[in-house]
């Protein structure tokens, strides 16, 4: 029989997944197909040929997180222009000197989630992406405590906002002061804060491809290796980089972390190349020889551009140059660029986006370091960033707003500002990072996810096992995540699913939301899912009802059902005070008579089942007339493992 399930539209993190509504329960579905793998969220990812493998396109998830001067992070929707939280990332006050943290260099890992290094407080945070479930459950009440948009106007006003040490979503503090280096959760570290501005200060962050963080003090000169999952330092590996004054940092699809140095009296000015594999690391010297480097970008031809805060510069380095050899190599450049140059990103097609904030601009060039157009975007811009369907944002730090550019806009094609969003109170934006993490996602390492609700049709549904089949060449992953919820608004912490494995964590609920990430973390060839199984934690059972049709002006006491379970199970454990019919819906239940019973074998088959009787009555009232009715009985062992199976039968009237 086929079933023909109603749809709606239901609003998820992301967008829109269909959902189905009115199923009996379903005891596994397997996604095979394009349209099976459409009816989830995919980014970075194509359903082609009936499988998942990464896109070829660049792509992102639909945020940008925005450092703000008064202290705070704002999470904006790049698709809307709304500020869908914001979350103070130190004391409003570190220092007690009556200033901020001065937050900047926004970076964004491979989950969504966004660090952000704080220049007036020497630490680096942790905020979790609230839409992909990643938050600390603190007061165990089952609840996230973070800021949301409660009025739905787009703005995050003073009511909605958490105070430091209160917002589960803000992971971890690690603090960076030398001698005082450790990791704490947000609001309980009590050592002192350094709010000299040129001192700790970490202004280089850049996630690598396992998703951990490589983050740098400025005048101090260590690199630091934080673990992207618990926020612990790697004291082992804590690299020092004398004459490096780190002002930002990229990392390449080759592991390599390039870094600005930009001296104010410090040092002789350079690009820091460093292996973060095997730590070796070398200075390339710029050509001029004071030229005073500042933001970085990496396009998708092997190659980095630096922006110049002086000299007018706008420079391009291979990435793969060879170890020691002079600037400029081969294909190596530097070009007239725009005054105080600061922020520099790359779009899909390699045209390269550089910040000027003196001209309170962004200016835009082919590849070659050819100039193609200036665009005004508000006072002293700082930050500029790619977001998930390819346009460009910047933020701008005279004033409240960041400012979004349609790259194919304006009378010549060439990019216009479509969009201007206020983060009211945030007394401006000082960013050079990669903001939405197109970066990491799409350069460092290739990633993309499929996320998708699976909807058993019953609360309360335990849960079994995901398989999957994939092919996954040397160099690349396929990894699944769970989590479980009954009413798709709270859901359960994630858990890791391990291939055909019973899950061991996730609790019972109607709905099963897998997420399942392809990665590519060294070559070309993408992973590929072919299919991916859900099955729930029922044990499934072959159930007989007795008779095929049911006539409801018949007589009679009983109404029959044969349960008979796998080989594996024994249907003489059965407790039958837990049987239970119901129809489609799963919204009433009748209980099993505890007498009559019988174990035998009704169909013959050789394999034990279980008679059990359920009054007339009850069952000719619930069941409403149909060619393919749908009967499900479920029941528990007398362990507590629970049986559930269906049949389809004929009701007359």
């Amino acid at each position: 029989m086929s079933l023909i399930l109603a749809f709606i539209l239901v609003f998820s993190s992301f967008g829109l997944i269909p959902t189905p509504i009115g199923n009996p329960l379903i005891a596994s579905r397997t996604y095979t197909s394009d349209a099976d793998f459409n009816e989830g969220i995919l980014v970075g990812l194509d359903a082609m040929n009936d499988q998942l493998n990464l896109s070829t396109e660049h792509v992102t998830l639909p945020f940008i997180w925005v450092p703000n001067n008064e202290g705070t992070v704002s999470k904006v929707n790049t698709e809307t222009g709304d500020e869908l939280g914001r979350y103070w990332v130190a004391p409003p006050d570190p220092g007690g000197v009556g200033k901020s943290s001065s937050p900047s260099r926004t970076t964004v890992d491979l989950q969504g989630n966004c660090w952000v290094g704080n220049r007036d407080a020497g630490t680096v945070v942790k905020i979790g992406l609230y839409e992909a479930g990643i938050w600390e459950d603190r007061n165990d009440n089952g609840i996230c405590e973070t800021s949301l948009d409660l009025d739905s106007d787009g703005v995050i006003d003073s009511t909605e906002i958490l105070p430091w040490g209160e917002d589960e979503c803000v992971l971890f503090e690690v603090v960076l002061i030398k001698g005082k280096e450790g990791t704490f959760t947000p609001g309980n570290y009590t050592g002192g804060y350094d709010t000299n501005h040129w001192r700790t200060s970490p202004r280089s962050l850049a996630v690598d491809e396992n998703n951990n963080l490589w983050a740098a003090s400025y005048s101090l000169c260590y690199f630091y290796h934080i673990n992207g999952e618990t926020g612990a330092i790697d004291f082992d590996n804590i690299v020092y980089m004398p004459g490096h004054y780190a002002y930002g940092a990229v990392i390449d699809e080759n592991g390599i972390l390039w870094s600005t140095n930009r001296p104010t009296s410090h040092g002789t000015p350079h690009i820091l190349r460093f292996n973060t594999s095997d730590q070796t690391s070398e200075k390339i010297y710029l050509t001029p020889s004071r030229y005073r480097s500042y933001g970085l970008g990496l396009d998708y031809l092997g190659h980095l551009f630096a922006s110049g805060w002086t000299h007018r510069k706008l420079h391009r380095v291979n990435i793969t140059r060879p170890l020691g050899a002079s600037f400029p190599d081969i294909g190596e450049f530097y070009k007239w660029g725009p005054n105080h140059g600061r922020g520099v990103a790359c779009t899909s097609d390699n045209d390269v986006w550089v910040i000027s904030t003196s001209a309170n601009s962004v200016y835009r060039f082919y590849n070659n370091g050819t100039f193609r157009k200036s665009i005004y975007v508000g006072p002293s811009p700082t930050g500029v960033a790619v977001d998930a369907v390819g346009k460009v944002w910047v933020c701008n730090n005279g004033d409240d707003t960041i400012v979004r550019i349609n790259t194919t806009d304006g009378g010549d094609g060439l990019g216009a500002v479509d969009l201007v969003v206020p983060i009211v109170g945030s007394k401006g934006h000082y960013s050079y990072s990669d903001m939405t993490g197109i970066m990491a996602r799409t350069i460092t390492t290739r990633i993309g996810t499929w996320t998708v609700d699976f909807d058993s049709g019953e609360a309360g549904t335990p849960w079994g096992r995901i398989s999957w089949n994939s092919l996954e060449s040397e160099g690349t992953t396929v990894t699944v995540k769970v989590r479980s919820s009954d009413d798709q608004l709270t859901w359960s912490p994630w858990e890791d699913a391990f291939n055909d494995v019973q899950l061991s964590s996730t609790p019972d609920g109607r709905y099963l939301q897998i997420e399942t990430t392809l990665q590519i973390i060294e070559g070309e060839e993408s992973p590929i899912l072919y299919d991916l199984t859900v099955n729930i934690g029922y044990i499934l059972a072959t159930v007989d009802f007795d008779p095929n049709t049911l006539n409801q002006k018949s007589k009679g006491k009983w109404i029959t059902v044969y349960i008979e379970l796998p080989e594996d199970f024994d249907v003489q454990f059965i407790d039958i005070t837990t049987v239970k019919l119901s129809d489609v819906d799963l919204s009433e239940w009748i209980t099993a008579e505890l007498k009559p019973n019988n174990i035998g074998d009704h169909d013959g088959d050789g394999i034990p089942d279980l008679m059990v009787k359920f009054v007339r009555e009850e069952v000719i009232e619930l069941l409403n007339p149909g060619e393919s009715v749908i009967v499900t009985i479920s029941g528990a062992l007398n362990d507590g493992t629970p049986f559930i199976g269906t049949d389809v039968i004929r009701v007359i009237h």
